[in-house]
């Protein structure tokens, strides 16, 4: 009987709160971690034993039915295995757990008959920074599997600096890595290497699970894709499926260059390829690449309490110097982290920050992914100028230039997952992270929706893009399909925000989607139209002084001004097809706005489902959805096509 163990996202309303699921399987448990508005089962780790065969799929269902009551695997049963653990950091000391140390988990994450995991962590030595931690299953039949890890980052401690040593692990008593790491201030690794992704007490089982994954995107948790990625392609075969510690992988070579980087995007594309393109090496692909983002120095766990900050706790503190954090903001107070030393981690950029640990969370269960995702929007938190964030809300201003507009897009996307990720027990940190999602929310529908303001849906940008001087406002329209995108796919997890907020969201959603409903237009004069939808820039004002702050403007007449003032000509009324923004690859700004006009649709803005047939009934529109099979990551479409 082999053991596994992977988390399941359920579509709303499919699991009621009063009903419960088994399977074909008879050593299967089913752990809810997070419900929809409704009550019914959003999220679950599943885990349990299976018979099976090498190289030979087991396909298990999932049905609606009773599921036995078993006492769950406990601390006591975990130290019975006699495991023992040990993680060796050089001079700086070692930490080991034995017997009785199992019975003092730092954390209890899942608790069930089929399999119990628990956190640990112990200080290395005297080292004020350096700590181990272990993440430790323990499945019926007596299997053991663990994920070890270094971690050297405080939020406060003082003279954070690089940790280098030769760092071993030994499980049972066998020593199962060891390598030399300098590991950066605010970073971690799990301490393995090649193509294991844990290490077992016993033989690795090597069982992968993958799942169903057009059943996946049907629940709105990540987006849906219209791409079918052959397993031959290109990009499944640059995919990175083995870990060394802090290792580029997939990952962009330097976080924040200009240009096309698969990591770009709601999901990034390790991500994107396991959602349309299914496998062991995908899978392997998505998790090693998540590992990887420790080679980042956002990890900034607070002392006081050993998790991801509270917004609340700290409402003028700021990242401070030498963690690669780039853009960072300042602190009206003067509290900053303290300014780190020695090896810099990689760069950092807001502005083209991917996705991370959220699909390898959704896909494992593992609470090392769900940590990923918190010290993501934390750390976003915590580089913004803390009067601009608004204190503890936590806004992100599009004007703000620590973010940028595309930063303030990725920042609220990676928000939302932290905030969707979070256990609903973790009621602390879960609801700060829906508080700042929802003053988010509620400050830029006070800003453009409540009061008047420019009718084409452009938030307020950072600067005009192409300077002063030249008479009209010029913005780059990808970064704001990029915002709309990131309240559309905000909207689809449906936080557990107030009645109000939700409305607020509503309102300001439709009114966001108006910048791509209107550039998708029809051939009238008063139209923007829609075979130029992809410019680079757009003129989003008649003067290169707009007032987006009171909605005063002044602003185009209508879609057609704002078309005449972009292309330096009027509407022409036809077009031969889509043109311009690099058509027809799949990385162009065509690419760039379909998540945009996809969420448009499925949250049924006016005019939404009109536009989106305009631009699918382009003669060459399939010149375009080709190109997706390739580069999948932009390919996001409705959950329903109209």
């Amino acid at each position: 009987m082999a053991p596994f163990t992977l988390g399941y996202a359920f579509r709303q309303g499919d699991v009621p709160l009063d009903q419960t699921l088994v399977s074909d399987l008879a050593s299967l448990q089913i752990v809810p971690k997070n419900r929809w508005p409704d009550g019914s089962l959003k999220f679950a780790v599943i885990a349990g034993r299976a018979a099976l065969a090498g190289h030979t799929p087991l396909t298990v269902s999932l049905t609606k039915g009773v599921a036995p009551i078993a006492p769950a695997l406990t601390t006591a049963e975990l130290a019975a295995t006699g495991v023992t653990a040990t993680i060796d950091c050089g001079s700086y000391g070692a930490v080991s757990w034995a017997g009785m140390d199992w019975n003092s988990p730092f954390q209890a994450w899942i608790s069930g008959p089929q399999m119990s995991s628990w956190v640990y962590r112990k200080p290395v030595g005297s080292d004020a920074h350096l700590v181990a931690w272990l993440e430790v299953r323990l499945f019926a039949g007596g299997a053991v599997e663990v994920l070890p890890w270094i971690e050297n980052g405080y939020l406060r401690v003082a003279a954070p600096s690089n940790r280098s040593a030769n760092f071993a692990f030994m499980l049972g008593g066998s020593q199962r890595f060891s390598a030399s790491i300098d590991l950066p201030n605010h970073c971690r690794t799990p301490l393995i290497a090649g193509s294991a992704l844990s290490h077992w007490l016993g033989d690795d089982p090597q069982v992968t699970a993958t799942h169903d994954t057009a059943y996946m995107q049907a629940t709105a948790l990540v987006p849906s894709y219209r791409a079918s990625v052959p397993s031959n392609a290109s990009a499944i075969a640059a995919a990175v499926a083995t870990y060394m510690p802090l290792q580029l992988g997939n990952h962009s070579s330097a976080m924040g260059m200009a240009g096309y980087h698969g990591s770009i995007g709601l999901l990034a594309e390790w991500d994107v390829l396991y959602l349309t393109a299914p496998s062991q090496k995908t899978h392997a692909s998505l998790i090693v690449n998540a590992y990887g983002a420790g080679r980042y120095g956002i990890h900034f766990r607070d002392e006081s309490t050993q998790r991801p900050l509270l917004f609340s706790s700290y409402p003028n503190l700021v990242v401070g110097g030498g963690s690669g954090i780039s853009s960072s903001g300042a602190s009206s107070k003067s509290s900053y982290t303290p300014s780190a030393t020695g090896t810099a981690p990689a760069t950092w950029a807001s502005s083209h920050h991917p996705s991370l640990g959220y699909l390898a969370y959704l896909v494992t269960g593992r609470w090392y992914f769900m940590e990923e995702v918190q010290f993501v929007a934390t750390l976003n938190y915590l580089k913004n100028t803390d009067t601009q964030r608004l204190l503890s809300q936590g806004v992100f201003q599009s004007a703000a230039g620590a973010n940028t507009t595309r930063g303030a897009a990725w920042a609220l996307r990676s928000l939302a997952q932290a905030a969707c990720a979070t256990p609903d027990d973790d009621t602390a940190l879960r609801q700060e992270l829906l508080a700042s999602l929802q003053a988010n929310i509620d400050w830029n529908h006070a800003r453009y929706v409540a009061q008047p303001n420019n009718p084409f849906g452009w938030v307020m940008p950072y600067s005009d893009y192409t300077g002063v001087g030249d008479g009209v406002y010029v913005e780059a329209a990808w970064m704001q399909d990029f915002y709309t995108a990131a309240f559309g796919y905000a909207k689809a997890l449906q936080p557990a925000i107030s009645e109000a907020s939700n409305q607020r969201l509503t309102e300001f959603f439709a009114w966001k989607a108006r910048s791509i409903v209107g550039r998708l237009g029809g051939g009238a004069a008063t139209d923007y139209l829609y075979a130029d939808a992809a410019q680079y820039t757009v003129a989003v004002a008649p003067t290169d002084t707009p007032d987006f702050v009171t909605g005063a403007g002044p602003w185009h007449a209508d879609w057609g001004a704002l078309y005449a003032a972009t292309l330096k000509a009027p509407n022409p009324g036809t077009a031969p097809g889509l043109r311009g923004g690099n058509f027809p690859e799949a990385s162009s700004y065509w690419g760039n706005l379909q998540p945009a006009i996809a969420y448009a649709v499925q949250h049924q803005v006016p005019g939404a489902v009109q536009a989106y047939q305009r631009l699918t009934s382009a003669a060459n529109w399939r010149q375009l959805t080709s190109g997706f099979d390739a580069n999948p990551v932009w390919s996001v479409r409705p959950i329903q096509e109209p």
